[in-house]
């Protein structure tokens, strides 16, 4: 019995020696600085393109965003159109009609989390466009299909007032002062 109760004392202290030890060298709070901003990215209220009933929710919607560049102040705009459910067929790419005029817009990301949003650049030239058209349509291409939407008076309306409001808000954000150390 007493050789058990010597062993249970040495190896009790051989582990608080070892914890001392081992934590004698480490540095417990360190300070981390925090990553500096590179950029400002602001987002638009969505607008949903087709809706069904409360169970099965209301999707597909479309939706832009903004990304200025600190550094540059050069900004970036995308439309973001984000699918309901589940595609099985990879996503090829987002078109937008402009009046008569179909526009295939650069996919830039395709984020696959619980819904799949397909963010695609929408070029200096195009911007302009948007505001001036009384039909928009939007077209969702996959490997098996392509989907046209044409958005109603409304949501034609609602859909410029997105982007204009966007716009006005990216570009009245002050430049942010980056510290790097």
């Amino acid at each position: 019995m007493e050789r058990i109760l010597s062993f249970t004392r040495i190896s009790s202290i051989f582990l608080l020696f070892s914890v001392f030890v081992s934590c004698s060298g480490t540095k417990a709070y360190v300070v981390t600085p925090e990553p500096t901003l590179e950029q400002q990215t602001a987002i638009s209220k969505e607008i949903c393109l087709r809706k069904f009933l409360l169970v099965f929710g209301k999707r597909p919607c479309v939706y832009f965003k903004a990304e200025r560049d600190n550094s540059t102040g050069l900004v970036q705009y995308f439309l973001l159109y984000e699918i309901g459910t589940f595609d099985v067929d990879l996503p090829i790419g987002v078109s937008l009609k402009l009046g008569d005029t179909w526009h295939n817009l650069k996919r830039t990301n395709t984020d696959y989390s619980d819904t799949i949003v397909i963010s695609s650049a929408i070029s200096s030239e195009i911007i302009p466009k948007v505001g001036e058209s009384q039909n928009i349509g939007i077209s969702y291409t996959n490997r098996k299909e392509t989907i046209n939407y044409y958005l109603s008076s409304g949501q034609t309306a609602s859909f410029q007032s997105n982007l204009s409001k966007l716009i006005r808000t990216i570009e009245s954000e002050p430049k942010l002062n980056i510290n790097k150390k």
